[in-house]
């Protein structure tokens, strides 16, 4: 076995984990292949939402041709810790089954399979897996696990159950991954969790840890994904006054806008307390840009309640959005007391509506940068243009534009020209 190959569904986290797994099996001696049938093929699943889910079945059943052909065929990740012998029974050509809390057995365990063995391993291991370094597939942009897990057990989440309880990395490994980073030519560093909001270690709290991190030599921007409102303190947002590296970007899931439905989503804050983080972030934060997660169709959300949502997102006037309509998701308290009761084409028409409106709202907002040059970090080719580039400003903005060599991984001046709903459009000021 010489050469493998690994397909990410869901978020950075998932991402950053795949990550951690080429480079342990680099250091097995196995080669990645971009393009054409691996020797060992892994798909790191994700469970939030259905379609995720709908979308792993789809790409297992397209690899049962590689397994005829000798690709050794698993799944890891949160599917992985749900479904386990279920989806060995599923799909015969699966070999193994490897969730989260497994990780830090993966080196182990992926012997055995080498070895002709078929496995599932989905137990808790309690312990932080720790590797020496990560296969990076970003060239400008480094991800780095400070938590895992969440305590928070909202409703409608399945993360608990495929992430487990809350576990945080120590400091000092933090800032050792953070330095090397920097050293490898890493302009930014995106600080990852399902709640980083809850890191602590010893007498630090996430403030802390932040204040440490900015502190790092040659480090141009930091980032921090996911807050959760309920954790979001004044602290945190002094420590974003403070400026760069620190970004004046937050994403801060609101889920919904009506106080019923925050109750019965678990999320432990009200509307009045969202919109008081929000006030607290714009009035601290020079140029802050905040992003969201909105949830329709919610069980018993009735018409007032998702009216409600649409009032809390005109008067925010969020930077960007993830909507999606609600689906019940298995082990989740939702799933297992609440009847799934919001039509599906009621569902389809609130999300569509509120799409609609945060789209107007962006596209408003976007306009502001139009004539104005902004420095944006490079971080690849455009999705819609391959031979253009892309990347983000200081405010989490995409912003694609030309350049006659390629500047992946660098920070260039661009003036705006054009702005759309998702993205800004302009031309480098000089390409030096």
């Amino acid at each position: 076995m010489r050469t493998f190959a690994i397909h990410t569904f869901g978020c950075q986290m998932n991402e950053h984990d795949s990550e951690k797994i080429a480079f342990l099996l680099k250091e097995k001696g196995l080669l990645p292949l971009e393009e054409g049938r691996p020797d060992l093929f892994i798909i790191n699943s994700c469970a939030v939402r259905e379609k995720s889910v709908q979308k792993l079945y789809a790409l297992l059943g397209r690899t049962r041709k590689w397994a005829e052909k000798g690709t050794v065929v698993g799944v890891v990740g949160c599917v992985a810790q749900l479904e386990r012998e279920k989806l060995l029974r599923h799909f015969p050509h699966l070999r193994f089954v490897i969730g989260p809390g497994s990780y830090p057995s993966l080196t182990s365990i992926l012997d055995r399979v080498l070895q002709g063995e078929r496995v599932v391993e989905t137990r808790w291991e309690g312990k932080w897996w720790e590797t020496s370094g990560a296969l990076r597939r970003r060239p400008a942009v480094a991800y780095v696990n400070i938590m895992e897990g969440c305590d928070k057990f909202c409703t409608y989440c399945v993360v608990p159950f495929t992430r487990g309880r809350e576990r945080y990395r120590p400091l000092p490994w933090i800032l050792d991954e953070v330095k090397r980073a920097v050293d490898q030519g890493y302009r930014e560093v995106q600080l990852l969790g399902q709640n980083v909001d809850s890191w602590r270690w010893e007498k630090y709290r996430f403030w802390h840890l932040l204040d440490k991190v900015r502190k790092i030599p040659g480090l141009k921007w930091v980032r921090f994904i996911t807050s959760h409102p309920r954790d979001f303190t004044r602290e945190i947002v002094e420590i974003m006054a403070e400026g760069e590296p620190i970004t004046p970007y937050v994403h801060l899931p609101l889920q919904a806008g009506s106080d019923k439905i925050l109750r019965l989503m678990r999320r432990g804050y009200t509307q009045k307390e969202f919109l008081q983080k929000v006030e607290m972030i714009r009035e601290k934060v020079n140029n802050s840009s905040i992003g969201t997660d909105i949830i329709v169709g919610f069980p018993y959300e009735e018409e007032e309640d998702f009216r409600q949502t649409l009032q809390v997102v005109k008067k925010v006037k969020f930077d960007n959005m993830y909507s999606f309509h609600y689906s019940p998701r298995p082990f989740s308290y939702a799933a297992r007391e609440f009847p799934d009761n919001v039509p599906k084409e009621v569902k389809r028409r609130r999300l569509l509506e509120l799409q609609s409106l945060q789209a107007e709202i962006q596209l408003k907002k976007n306009r502001t940068f139009v004539g104005k040059t902004v420095e944006v970090l490079t971080t690849g080719r455009s999705v819609k243009d391959p031979q253009a580039f892309m990347g983000r400003d200081i405010t989490y903005r995409v912003v694609n534009f030309s350049c006659r060599r390629n500047p992946i991984g660098e920070v260039l001046k661009i003036k705006i020209l054009e702005a759309g709903p998702h993205s800004l459009k302009g031309e480098v000021v000089d390409e030096g």
